[in-house]
């Protein structure tokens, strides 16, 4: 199921003895583009707002029709939780301490987006142990990047500055950020929403809030127009994707 991050951020998170507020943003890997977590708005039910996050290897389904996240925890076990208040940015050391609470099998190791796994619940049964804390890699360069900080970036293409990002559509089964959307409306009135691939940007500069990709201005503009109410249809963003890669 592909869903906008603009409507998974209005979503409501449901643990297994009740809400628990909603998704306030999400976090992702800037080099893979896969969801890493799911920030979670805590002002209605914790003490000092203190921010948490849910990876998605404890999301057990995402309901449309109710418009929520339902996770495989209790409202007690997330809010006791490490926080990431004291974690900025979010670090390696964080998440080993995270994944260790929650018994989970670490998603960076293993060649794929979630190890040697397709999707990520499947870590759930895949808990740390010695052996595999031993080959830990060093902590590197942080690569979780918000949703919420990236909207409204402008796009660079090789010519000149295109519109700018609007949405990112993302697989709730891989937690694959498949899309982004480029809104042209602040450059051309009246503009559209186009679709753009991870494997088209060449590069986030989070100094100049801008997106350099590896298109030109007329091949931007040539790119299909992505229809949000179309994104309940399995085949849809597949075959937007096939358009594209066949120009």
């Amino acid at each position: 199921m592909i869903l906008s991050s603009k409507k998974l951020t209005q979503y409501s998170i449901h643990a297994t003895d009740d809400k628990i507020g909603g998704v306030k943003d999400i976090l992702f890997d800037d080099e893979t583009y896969t969801t890493r977590y799911l920030v979670a708005d805590t002002n209605t039910w914790l003490p000092l707002s203190r921010k948490v996050v849910i990876s998605p290897v404890s999301v057990t389904h995402v309901d449309v029709d109710d418009s929520s996240v339902h996770v495989d925890m209790t409202v007690e076990t997330l809010k006791n939780s490490p926080s990431i208040d004291e974690h900025k940015p979010v670090s390696r050391e964080y998440e080993e301490h995270l994944f260790k609470y929650f018994g989970y099998g670490y998603y960076w190791i293993g060649p794929g987006a979630w190890g040697e796994y397709a999707y990520p619940n499947e870590l759930v049964s895949v808990p740390t142990d010695e052996a595999k804390e031993g080959d830990l890699p060093p902590e590197s360069t942080n690569h979780l990047r918000a949703c919420g900080e990236i909207d409204g970036y402008e796009v660079a293409t090789t010519d000149d500055n295109v519109g700018h990002i609007s949405d990112f559509l993302i697989d709730t089964e891989t937690w694959k950020l498949v899309m982004l959307v480029v809104d042209t409306n602040n450059w051309l009135p009246g503009g559209k929403h186009l679709a753009l691939l991870p494997t088209d940007i060449k590069e986030i500069d989070w100094a100049a809030h801008h997106i350099a990709v590896n298109l030109s201005h007329d091949a931007l503009m040539k790119r299909p127009e992505v229809d949000e109410e179309r994104l309940g249809d399995g085949h849809y963003i597949a075959a937007l994707a096939a358009q594209i890669n066949d120009m």
